[in-house]
């Protein structure tokens, strides 16, 4: 990849542009900070970095690539339509939630070789995708995608790097707006991006599902009970004030208030459940 300082004025940029002041020489060279931390133009939160992967090329198919590894549905890797990506790096490190985390609109980039490989060229061979979709499989998520840039070429067991960034906020997008969010087929998802404040009147027995999270934010959902009284499952992520996870009210028109923060990007939630406001 070449660093910021070597491309020619003006060149096109990735994101995975090394940060000309982070710069060493040979393989050293290839440790510095890549320029999409910056966010825009290249996106939002960074929630991976550089997990270590391996290409899974010797096969197409719709299926668990295996541990650590990323496979294209596709044999020309540029003309895939969809990732199937492990959901445990290399290192045994879960990615399954970030990537169940991972919105609409953000990237999933892929990049040859280690911070301190033995080729410092195989960092020339990318990808940048931009994801459509987000699909939970066993072992593995398919991420549908479009081919955002590209540069080089994998070949099968390539030792590769995976990261993934979130979309820009909305334009005009204000934290403290109130978001109306409904349940569809049995969910409910609250797009952490968007703001910090949700309303949810319940029509339906729901599970909770909370997106987009950036490394730390808290989250206030307002949540009223139909006529008739509807559950609400809530994620395996929600850490619970005393342990015992709330119930919310059953009462018809009852107004519960959940509070949830994280610190993690949204890999954990410290909960707490406020009910009967009305």
């Amino acid at each position: 990849m070449p660093r910021v300082s070597e491309m020619p004025r003006p060149g096109p940029l990735t994101g995975l542009e090394l940060i000309p002041g982070l710069q060493g020489a040979g393989p050293a060279g290839n440790v510095g900070m890549p320029l999409l931390l910056t966010g825009a133009p290249f996106g939002g939160a960074v929630p991976v970095l550089r997990a270590p992967m391996t290409a899974d090329m010797a096969a197409t198919a719709d299926a668990d690539p295996g541990a650590g590894n990323i496979r294209w549905n596709h044999a020309s890797p540029g003309s895939a339509t969809v990732l199937y990506i492990s959901d445990d790096d290399a290192a045994a490190a879960d990615l399954a939630t970030p990537l169940a985390g991972l919105s609409v609109g953000g990237f999933v980039y892929v990049q040859g070789g280690a911070a301190y490989g033995d080729d410092p060229s195989a960092r020339d061979n990318l990808q940048k995708w931009q994801v459509a979709s987000i699909t939970a499989a066993t072992g593995y998520t398919k991420v549908g995608v479009t081919l955002a840039a590209s540069a080089g070429a994998f070949t099968d067991a390539d030792v590769l790097e995976l990261t993934m960034q979130q979309p820009l906020p909305g334009a005009g997008t204000n934290r403290n707006i109130v978001d109306d969010v409904t349940s569809v087929s049995g969910t409910t998802t609250v797009d952490a991006s968007l703001g910090d404040y949700f309303r949810v009147a319940l029509s339906e027995n729901t599970t909770l599902a909370v997106v987009g999270a950036p490394p730390a934010c808290s989250l206030m959902i307002r949540i009223t009970q139909d006529s008739t009284a509807r559950t609400v499952a809530w994620p395996a992520s929600f850490k619970w004030a005393g342990g015992s996870a709330g119930a919310v009210s059953a009462g018809s028109g009852a107004v519960d208030v959940l509070a949830i923060t994280t610190f993690d990007n949204g890999t954990t939630w410290d909960a707490t459940l406020a009910k009967a406001f009305a």
